[in-house]
């Protein structure tokens, strides 16, 4: 046991203002617990690095749009050794023209006949890490493939798996590789099989023996990049599959599951995919917590992070679930970096080929809660105790579900083992993720041994590393650009001079993939091109919808749409569209399509692919003249309860709409067409885009009740709805400072404005804080059944989940306007989006 004087605390949390508030008070709050010894010669499980993925799918899509010096500023931070992030491996996704989550990546081949190892941004994205980092390990994988490759190789009739046709599919990947090794000057290091979908020993003995021949046999396997541990049972049956898989890849694998067979193997043990949580202090505590466990607990050497930098539109899905935020090419603004910092405790102080030290000798669980490893240079004398206590309702991640933990403050002792005697002094960095005052990745004065010993305070929340490394820094790229959420109008593009094989600027692809592509009949002129031909193989939903690529914010109503469309002349069931206030996948929203006849329709929602018997909601069809082989200008314009549609500048209708529904604008076909477009334009129209604040409404104070309003349009910022959500689930008034709280006693169901305490329970309303921006989720005072609870007559309360008419007991969270609003998508029986209000 150690014994710790007054003065040691001081010198361990030099800079916190609760040791000012007297050190000995503080100090009583810890016990002094157990003694853990680090001894370098028991040496264990070799370190494979921490990575982050780019895909599954188009999480980087708006980063390569980023001005200057921004976009440079961000690739430093994530890939820069000691600096940032300091990303040991990249994980990119091998594009397969389906959505994946995020939007579509393009792939390589369209076609069998069709190779382009230019196209997407991931190729850009690895050069840059490679740049940065020449020793970053690169690991590529495919969440779906082109159809063509479940295709019969002779008579083109689709399988709809990627397994069917081994060989065709070791050579498509092939293909990839050779474009990154190749073309690209970037070595892939390892490849997966098929994202969180199926496995096969066929095509993994196949795929091995394509780059074996190829002179690829370094790049190593990885199987089976998906959930549970069926893929260690099926290569304990089958020697050529257990010889094919070099590395065992489980995505967020619990914990405590017994994994024995998996590392019977003698292969690597991986989280080769892990998180999904928002990218807030919660986020930050989670993935602490886990690059720990997963070692201590289940013998996993690489943790794997989902995704490398949200730099998608909110209104996609899995919003901000990343290392940092990157949403605004226009202002250059990034943010949200507390995953950065929790990321760099790990990454700054190893390199990939150190090892663990064996638990109990460097690595194990704290006495009092919480998980510290060591790892060692088995090349130098340099080692990292890495320390993690994460309270339990602070520690959880998305997935898988975390049992119940006790966790409380200690001081811990560790002594270091007879021969690292020479050491003195180690750095001590360290992070909090559960105090209200921020306090990331800072550099604490130098912690002295005393007869190979050190003891250290460890409080809730507390994320340390104490390491003979002295090179770590808190990057800082200088003032960053301040944030504009709001999507800049109006905005054109004419696709010149943008490169071929690309998206264009601010464009995210949903279903199917748009490119830039020249102009066949005008030798010059560039225009954007559905490339899909034929049902991808998906990893997720595809889309039961045409192809579609969308811009702008999930906010707008009130805009006009128009662009010129070229449809296939050899296609003559093609339609071209534009849309707005369409959702991701344009189930919900306006669209307009045209076809070669000159035949309309207007309806709710886009068209559905053929072959799938969707059904549309029409607001309006009609006939206007053809447009054969030549251009066609469509537009479409939408107004709070009004549309109106337009081709080649005639009239087609203008018709009442439902005003409920708020979204992106797009461009997209009926089916796998090879549709172009020219010349877009979007515009601001209406007049509600003014002042977005009802007429009177006067700041809240002390004990006003909370109510709920219209939210506004637009995207608009209103003071009275503008909230923020700490990561102590307070709901936070952003004008006032205030924070909402429920009722006690005889008023417990009222909810009203109160000071802002950080421990006050009736404050905290716990929500699932990852996929509340992507999802309506009830959000319950801690520790009780009540309900934050809504109604249409503007009424809130804090009552058991009851649905009655006009109310709702969910809410969702939108960042751009930070509005607490009672729907994501449009729910036609809430009617019109409702926001938390101080009115």
């Amino acid at each position: 046991k150690a014994t710790v004087s007054v003065l040691n605390w001081i010198h361990l949390f030099p800079s916190r203002s609760i040791m000012l508030r007297g050190a000995l008070v503080f100090a009583c709050a810890f016990s002094v617990s157990a003694e853990y010894s680090v001894n370098r010669k028991k040496i264990a499980d070799m370190f494979w690095g921490i990575g982050a993925i780019s895909g599954g799918g188009a999480t980087s899509r708006l980063l390569v749009d980023y001005p200057e010096p921004q976009r440079s500023q961000i690739l430093d931070y994530l890939f820069l050794p000691n600096y940032g992030v300091s990303l040991q491996t990249l994980k990119v996704e091998i594009g397969g023209d389906s959505q994946s989550t995020d939007g579509t990546e393009t792939s390589h081949m369209h076609t069998k006949d069709d190779l382009d190892v230019t196209r997407g941004y991931e190729w850009w994205l690895m050069k840059e890490a490679k740049k940065r980092n020449p020793n970053i390990r690169i690991y590529g994988l495919p969440w779906a493939f082109p159809g063509w490759v479940g295709n019969d190789p002779v008579t083109g009739k689709p399988s709809g798996s990627p397994f069917t046709y081994p060989d065709q599919t070791s050579l498509y990947i092939k293909n990839w590789v050779d474009g990154a090794m190749k073309t690209h000057n970037v070595t892939v290091d390892y490849l997966g099989v098929w994202n969180e979908r199926g496995s096969s020993a066929a095509y993994a003995v196949s795929l091995k023996k394509t780059l074996a021949d190829a002179g690829y046999d370094h790049i190593k396997l990885v199987a089976k990049d998906g959930f549970g541990t069926e893929i260690c049972g099926l290569m304990a049956k089958d020697k050529d599959y257990r010889e094919a898989v070099d590395i065992i890849g489980l995505h967020y694998p619990s914990d405590y599951l017994d994994y024995e067979q998996c590392r019977s193997f003698g292969k690597p043990f991986w989280a080769s995919e892990e998180m999904s949580s928002y990218n807030d202090n919660n986020g930050a505590a989670c993935w602490a917590r886990i690059v720990n466990s997963h070692y201590v607990l289940s013998g996993m050497t690489s943790s794997i992070m989902w995704n490398l930098v949200a730099s998608y539109y909110h209104g996609t899905k899995w919003y901000a679930t990343s290392m940092f935020t990157a949403t605004q090419p226009w202002s250059g603004h990034y943010d949200q970096f507390q995953m950065m910092w929790a990321t760099a405790h790990t990454t700054q102080f190893t390199e990939v080929g150190w090892h663990y030290l064996a638990r109990g000798h460097g690595s194990g669980e704290l006495a009092n809660g919480g998980y510290y490893v060591t790892f060692a240079d088995p090349a130098s004398n340099d080692f990292s105790i890495v320390i993690a206590k994460i309270s339990h309702g602070h520690a959880p991640c998305v997935r898988p579900k975390f049992p119940d933990e006790a966790v409380a403050p200690e001081v811990a002792t560790f002594r270091l083992a007879a021969g690292m005697e020479d050491v003195k002094t180690l750095a001590v960095w360290r992070s909090n993720y559960e105090n209200e005052a921020e306090y990331l990745f800072q550099h604490e004065e130098d912690i002295k041994l005393v007869n190979g010993t050190f003891s250290i305070a460890i409080g809730l929340g507390d994320h340390i590393t104490v390491s003979t490394v002295r090179t770590a820094t808190r990057g800082n790229p200088g003032k960053i650009p301040a944030s504009n959420a709001s999507f800049p109008l109006p905005y054109t593009a004419d696709f010149e001079g943008k490169p071929v094989g690309q998206e264009a600027p601010w464009f995210a692809d949903q279903i199917g993939a748009f490119e830039i592509a020249e102009d066949a009949a005008d030798a010059g002129n560039r225009v954007t091109r559905q490339m899909v031909p034929q049902l991808p193989i998906g990893w997720a939903d595809p889309g039961s919808n045409g192809p579609i690529t969308l811009i702008g914010m999930k906010e707008w109503q009130d805009v006009s749409v128009e662009v010129d469309i070229r449809l296939p002349h050899d296609q003559p069931r093609a339609a071209g569209c534009v849309a707005t206030r369409i959702d991701q996948m344009w189930v919900n929203g306006v669209a307009l399509c045209v076809n070669a006849t000159g035949g309309w329709n207007v309806s709710y929602g886009g068209p559905p692919q053929s072959g799938t018997g969707g059904t549309q909601e029409m607001i309006a069809t009609g006939t206007a003249a053809a447009l054969g082989k030549t251009w066609g200008r469509v537009k479409l314009t939408t107004v709070n309860g009004t549309a109106q549609g337009w081709l080649n500048g005639v009239p087609l209708f203008e018709k009442a709409i439902r005003n409920i529904d708020n979204g992106f604008v797009g461009m997209g076909a009926n089916s796998w067409f090879h549709v172009e477009y020219d010349n877009f334009a979007v515009q601001q129209v209406g007049a509600r885009w003014g002042a977005a604040a009802p007429a009177v409404c006067a700041p809240p104070t002390v004990g006003r009740k909370v109510r709920t309003r219209p939210c506004a349009p637009n995207g608009l910022i209103s003071n009275d709805t503008a909230f923020a959500i700490t990561s102590n689930y307070q709901l936070k008034h952003e004008a006032s400072g205030l924070c909402v709280e429920a009722g006690s006693g005889k008023k417990k169901e009222v909810v009203f404005f109160a000071e802002c305490e950080w421990t006050n329970p009736r404050q905290q309303w716990i929500n699932k804080y990852s996929q509340v921006r992507q999802m309506t989720e009830v959000f319950k005072v801690n520790g009780t059944n009540i309900v934050l609870h809504g109604h249409a007559d503007g009424s809130v309360r804090g009552i058991h989940n009851e649905k009655t008419p006009g109310s709702w007991g969910a809410w969702t969270y939108f960042p751009n306007t930070n509005t607490v609003r009672n729907q994501y998508d449009t729910d036609v029986d809430l009617g019109y989006p409702m926001c938390l209000s101080a009115c």
